[in-house]
């Protein structure tokens, strides 16, 4: 991850972003929390879905860490 996308994780807390992971796999996620410390610099993200209206709804009750180097970008998410 770049340190801009580390900044904007960091400023993102309970915003939803776009994620991609290095796997390729890309997904909408609410950040939770970001620990940008060694020993595992890390971020707790809940998934979501986006719905027709435009809200987006929790995929699961539960959020998923994820290590900074397995996260290849993150943006932010046009309103419309």
């Amino acid at each position: 991850m770049s340190p801009d996308d580390v900044a904007l994780l960091k400023a993102s807390v309970d915003r939803v972003l776009a994620v991609e992971l290095t796997t390729g796999e890309q997904f909408f996620a609410e950040v939770v929390i970001v620990v940008d410390e060694p020993p595992t610099p890390d971020v707790l993200l809940l998934r979501v879905e986006r719905e027709p209206d435009g809200a987006f709804v929790a995929k699961s009750a539960t959020g998923e860490s994820f290590l900074l180097d397995e996260i290849c970008r993150v943006g932010t998410i046009p309103l419309s």
